[in-house]
């Protein structure tokens, strides 16, 4: 709300995009108020993002289904846009620092029914989407207290691996990660568990840390285990937005989620302009000392860079 100086009517910010006049004195509403002007601005111009990415992510997806065979199994468009609504929501003003993992989980229609319940998550988070998809920015990915209904013939596990990626990039030193505060098996309370995601991604977006996916399909978890068909769809992807996604966000550094990512995209973001380094999947073999050593190379690239 925004208050007019002269005679205290309070106006929204759809009444002032409309007209800088006060509907009641009639005083023009200039703010020193330059405060409700940068707000109007900037919604706007999220608003123009979110349907110019929509654009971009609509003709991605016609591609991808055309260069595949009919019987390769792809998410919908709509649980692909939902995907990407998540990772808008969550974009930093500025970001320095991009995670550019594979892919989310794929999704299918069943999956793309069950909606959050909006009771608890809008409290905690208000106006975030509601259609759960198996993406790490859902919060109802492997949290099933939070889902209007469970599926029976499909689990959802989430991805805890994740979310410790995301917790070591905001923690303040190495020593301490922060994962007892957002894993099942030592915060047990889901309302305190989700209320510490919240925080970790809150924390995450003013950091300027970003998670971005090479392809905008769900590659895990849809049978698509040739590797020339996951290379087709991430060149797809890499053309058709993601090299503009990452050159508009203009990262300090570029941290890819992934050898396998890395092998078809380091060419690629090099010639971008952009540092990187490459980190092992998460839940690649390895002991448990080498896994918490990839941790806390999340914490000093992000601490140096964000």
């Amino acid at each position: 709300m925004y208050v007019c100086s002269k005679c205290g009517r309070p106006h929204s910010a759809e009444e002032f995009s409309q007209s800088r006049f006060c509907r009641n004195c009639g005083k023009f509403l200039s703010f020193e108020d330059k405060q409700a002007l940068n707000e109007v601005s900037r919604k706007n111009k999220a608003a123009s993002r979110i349907n110019g990415n929509e654009d971009t992510i609509e003709r991605t997806y016609r591609l991808i289904q055309q260069n595949l065979s009919s019987d390769t199994l792809i998410d919908s468009s709509k649980a692909v846009k939902q995907v990407e609504e998540y990772r808008q929501f969550w974009k930093p003003e500025k970001t320095d620092v991009i995670l550019l993992a594979e892919s989310h989980v794929y999704t299918d229609e069943k999956d793309y029914a069950i909606k959050m319940n909006r009771s608890i998550l809008h409290r905690i988070v208000p106006n975030y989407p509601l259609h759960f998809v198996r993406f790490v920015y859902c919060l109802g990915y492997g949290e099933n207290e939070l889902l209007n209904r469970v599926r029976t013939d499909r689990r959802n596990v989430g991805t805890p691996q994740y979310w410790k990626i995301f917790s070591s990039c905001v923690a303040e030193n190495e020593n301490n990660l922060g994962f007892r505060n957002i894993l099942k098996t030592t915060t047990q309370s889901f309302s305190r568990r989700i209320r510490n995601k919240v925080h970790v991604l809150k924390k995450m977006k003013t950091a300027g840390i970003w998670l971005l996916d090479a392809s905008i399909v769900g590659l895990y978890g849809s049978g698509t285990k040739d590797p020339d068909t996951m290379e087709t769809i991430i060149e797809l992807c890499w053309r058709n937005s993601i090299a503009d996604m990452i050159s508009e966000a203009n990262p300090k550094h570029v941290i890819v989620i992934g050898k396998g990512v890395g092998n078809i995209l380091n060419s690629r973001i090099r010639r971008l302009g952009f540092p990187q380094t490459v980190i092992s999947q998460p839940q690649a073999r390895g002991s448990s000392e080498w896994q918490l050593e990839n941790y806390k190379k999340y914490q000093r690239i992000c601490a140096r860079y964000s």
